[in-house]
């Protein structure tokens, strides 16, 4: 992805088959976009395999979605000062980036709140392991 994105730049600079700046910069939107998807998937995932979500904080998923819902105002007021809703369409990444952000972080809230509601900490998968200088395990930890 590195190399292609190189390429590309290089091609731009060098105005080869009539490429421009902002063809370039739609090319990395784009590539973000497509990470920006695959970045929230394991852990939807891995919430969904431990059915917790202990070990994250909420409140990033919080201003998560409070950013993605005021980027996507910021567009619909944009089109709508401009009485162009175009611009919406024309800036379909930025668009896109707002409905992957609310949906991923609606899956993460029902989760954190509704489907997998804090456990308590000796029902959770693992254990702590208390610093033991003698070098054998309390007769409590499994």
């Amino acid at each position: 992805c590195l190399v292609l994105c190189i390429i590309y730049a290089v091609l731009v600079a060098h105005n080869i088959h009539g490429l421009v700046f902002l063809d370039y910069l739609y090319m990395l939107s784009t590539i973000k976009l497509s990470i920006t998807i695959i970045k929230y998937i394991p852990q939807v995932l891995m919430n969904y395999e431990r059915k917790s979500t202990v070990g994250w904080n909420i409140w990033n998923v919080l201003l998560d979605f409070s950013g993605g819902l005021l980027s996507l105002l910021q567009l619909f007021l944009d089109a709508w000062a401009m009485d162009d809703f175009s611009a919406i369409t024309g800036n379909w990444v930025k668009f896109a980036l707002s409905f992957v952000s609310l949906f991923f972080d609606v899956i993460f809230l029902l989760q954190h709140y509704v489907l997998y509601p804090h456990r308590p900490q000796h029902d959770l998968d693992y254990h702590i392991l208390p610093d033991n200088t003698e070098g054998s395990l309390p007769n409590n930890v499994v």
